[in-house]
C-alpha cells in the first residue's frame, strides 16, 4: 500500500476520538466511514462534528464551503460490512481492553484486502499482543492521537514487534498528510511516549499536594503559567539546551534523589475516585464543577486549543 493508494478511511468507533479523528480525515479529503454498533453514538459525533466545524468557521480556521464538503465526505454506520467495503485504512478507537480489541482486528482482516492497513489508537495496550490475533501482523499499527484529536497536533506512531518498517512509515506519513505532527516510537513501552511523560508529572504534582507542598489550584497555575507556557514553543530538551546543560545537570544531580517515585496512586488520589469525585463528568474532582455548564467549559478549552494551534503555527513550523 502506498500513501497516494489511501482514498477512504474507516472509523472504527464513534466516540470522542472516533468522531474527532474522523473529521481529521474527512477535512485532509479522504472520504470516511464512522462504525459503531448503534445510532446513538453514531448521533453523538455528528453532533460533535458539527460542533467542531462550528468553532472552526468561527475562527477563520476553515471556509463554510471546506467544513460543508467534509460532512458529505463522513458516513455513519452500524454495518463493518459497509465500513470496510473499499477500504484501504482502518483505524481502531473503540473502548480499551485487549480481548475487545482483538475481535475487532480479527473481525477487521476477515472483512479488508491483504494489502489494507489497520491501526489502534489505545492510549497504552500493547500492540504486539493485538497483533497477535492477526493473519498480517506485519500491516498491524498503532497510531495514538491525543483528546481532543481535531485540535490537538500530535500523533504518536508505534511500532509493535511485527510492525514492518513501511507500514510504520505509511501511517507517519498519513499522520503528517491530515495535518498532524507526528512522533515516531521505534519499540512499544508502557505508556507510550506522552502517557509517560504527562504521567511524570502527575506523579510529581499529586506528590506536591499530598505533601502540602502546594493546593491543586497553585499546582496547574504553575505548569500553565511555567513549564506549559513554554512547553508549546519548546520541548524540555531544547529548553535545557537554551537554558545551559551544565546547569540542567547539575539541578539533576541533586533533584533527582528527592522526586517522588511512587509505584502507585497515592492514598488520597484512591480515596477521590472511590469517593466518586471523578471531574467535570460527576460534577467534582480535584476542582468543584457543580455549577459549570460542562460544554461551555469544554468549549472554552477548545476555542483556547484552536488560538494556541494558530500562534504556533503562525511563529513556527516543525
Amino acid at each position: 500500500m502506498q500513501l497516494e493508494q489511501i482514498n477512504k478511511v474507516a472509523m472504527i468507533g464513534a466516540g470522542t476520538m472516533g468522531a474527532g479523528i474522523g473529521l481529521c480525515f474527512a477535512l485532509a479529503g479522504y472520504d470516511v466511514a464512522l462504525y459503531d454498533v448503534s445510532r446513538e453514538p453514531l448521533e453523538q459525533a455528528k453532533h460533535r462534528i458539527e460542533s467542531s466545524l462550528s468553532a472552526f468557521l468561527e475562527e477563520d480556521l476553515l471556509g463554510s464551503g471546506q467544513a460543508e464538503a467534509a460532512q458529505k465526505r463522513i458516513i455513519t454506520t452500524t454495518s463493518m460490512v459497509r465500513a470496510m467495503d473499499k477500504t484501504q485504512f482502518a483505524l481502531e478507537a473503540v473502548p480499551e481492553g485487549m480481548d475487545l480489541k482483538r475481535m475487532v482486528f480479527k473481525n477487521l482482516e476477515d472483512l479488508c484486502t491483504p494489502d489494507t492497513i489497520l491501526a489502534t489508537n489505545t492510549s497504552g495496550l500493547s500492540i504486539t499482543r493485538i497483533q497477535d490475533s492477526c493473519s498480517r501482523p506485519d500491516r498491524v499499527c498503532g497510531m495514538h492521537w491525543v483528546n481532543p484529536p481535531e485540535l490537538v497536533p500530535l500523533v504518536e506512531v508505534i511500532k509493535g514487534g511485527h510492525t514492518s518498517d513501511a507500514t510504520a512509515r505509511l501511517v507517519y506519513d498519513l499522520a503528517g498528510k491530515v495535518g498532524k505532527k507526528p512522533v515516531m516510537l521505534n519499540r512499544e513501552v508502557p505508556g507510550f511516549g506522552v502517557n509517560r511523560l504527562q504521567f511524570a508529572i502527575v506523579r510529581e504534582a499529586l506528590n506536591l499536594v499530598e505533601q502540602g507542598v502546594m493546593s491543586p489550584e497553585d499546582v496547574d497555575r504553575t505548569m500553565r503559567y511555567g513549564p506549559g507556557f513554554r512547553w508549546s514553543w519548546q520541548g524540555p530538551l531544547e529548553t535545557a539546551d537554551l537554558g545551559g546543560l551544565d546547569v540542567f545537570h547539575k539541578i539533576a544531580s541533586y533533584l533527582f534523589e528527592d522526586l517522588s517515585d511512587a509505584k502507585k496512586p497515592p492514598a488520597f488520589f484512591s480515596k477521590i475516585v472511590e469517593g466518586g469525585r471523578l471531574g467535570i463528568k460527576t460534577g467534582r474532582g480535584f476542582f468543584d464543577y457543580d455549577n459549570m455548564d460542562r460544554d461551555e467549559i469544554l468549549n472554552k478549552r477548545d476555542r483556547y486549543f484552536i488560538k494556541q494551534w494558530k500562534t504556533i503555527q503562525g511563529l513556527k513550523d516543525s
